[in-house]
């Protein structure tokens, strides 16, 4: 298998484009620090990832914007900070301007060369995943998001909508690249799907998951890149050879 193989690209966003980390914890962390000194980035980062765990399991049908408020309301509890009213929906509009990781606008103009089909699929909103791509430069053939798949990755039903919609556009599931940065959302589902995967181990240098959920097991990617970049120049050294 060689990346040369595939014609379109499909991609998580947050995470992966999206360098959410670093914009939860430009919110959170001036605000957790007040009250809990010494809270370090990787326990706001696992308080942010548990609080999603819970407001998903108890309300799967909440979107992306929706969540916000109540996950802050679980990362106040834990860190005993006294919530603000306008809090809520403060941290929500930080979720629309997460920053794009360094090397994702020049490393997307780059694929974009060599495949003809970037499509994004996130569990994002509408509205978020929009204002995402745009400060990206609109790079994506489409963006598609939670609200059009009915469901969330890493559940199947994702998968299935997807790939179906990246298929209308000529493009047979054996042709298709998942790119994503996600153990848990991502690379596991997608390979139980019968999808070929690139993680993108944004987290290389760093112990666990980050913000991200921990994955039940490990899942070997078909391909390894530590950056959007890093992929871009595997793909252009896979086409001297």
């Amino acid at each position: 298998m060689r990346l040369t193989d595939f014609d379109a690209l499909t991609f998580d966003m947050i995470g992966t484009i999206i360098d959410f980390e670093t914009g939860i914890l430009q919110w959170t962390r001036p605000r957790i620090l007040r009250t809990h000194p010494k809270a370090t980035d990787d326990e706001i980062l696992a308080a942010y990832a548990q609080a999603q765990s819970e407001v998903r399991k108890e309300d799967p049908k909440l979107l992306f914007s929706g969540r916000f408020p109540r996950m802050w309301e679980k990362m106040a509890a834990h860190f005993g900070v006294e919530m603000q009213p306008d809090d809520g929906r403060g941290f929500m509009l930080s979720g629309r301007n997460w920053p794009p990781f360094a090397d994702s606008v020049e490393a997307l103009q780059r694929l974009k060369r060599y495949f003809p089909v970037l499509v994004v699929a996130t569990n994002g909103d509408r509205v978020s995943a929009r204002a995402m791509a745009a400060n990206l430069g609109s790079p994506f053939t489409r963006v598609i998001t939670e609200e059009d798949m009915g469901t969330n990755k890493p559940n199947r039903g994702a998968f299935e909508y997807f790939v179906g919609k990246v298929g209308e556009l000529g493009i047979e599931k054996k042709r298709i690249l998942h790119v994503a940065q996600s153990q848990y959302h991502d690379i596991g589902a997608a390979k139980e799907f019968g999808l070929a995967t690139c993680w993108i181990y944004r987290r290389h240098g760093e112990e666990g998951y980050g913000g991200t959920q921990t994955p039940a097991q490990f899942t070997s990617p078909d391909f390894l890149a530590l950056s959007l970049a890093h992929l871009a120049d595997q793909v252009e050294a896979s086409l001297l050879d």
